[in-house]
């Protein structure tokens, strides 16, 4: 329960992190144009994003699958003993 709690938060807190600065260069972008450079799809906070979105469940996936097969193997290991 508590890694889902932990996980929970960290990806909420890169995904309001990236929103918040791809909003502030966005608006950068629109205000001083010529001179400020857009955010693009290789932007440093587009990559945030994504991994807030891709990485962290797919961390908590593997830390999960790990659990059930840790509590399995602990299992078996108390049944085999006399």
């Amino acid at each position: 329960m508590l890694w889902t709690l932990v996980l929970l938060v960290v990806a909420i807190v890169l995904a309001v992190s990236a929103v918040a600065g791809l909003i502030d260069a966005q608006q950068a972008c629109f205000f001083g144009f010529p001179s400020v450079a857009c955010p693009d799809g290789q932007d440093w906070r587009v990559g945030l994003l994504t991994f807030a979105f891709f990485v962290v469940p797919l961390i908590w996936l593997i830390g999960v699958v790990v659990a059930l097969i840790g509590r399995a193997v602990a299992k078996r290991q108390r049944e085999r003993r006399p």
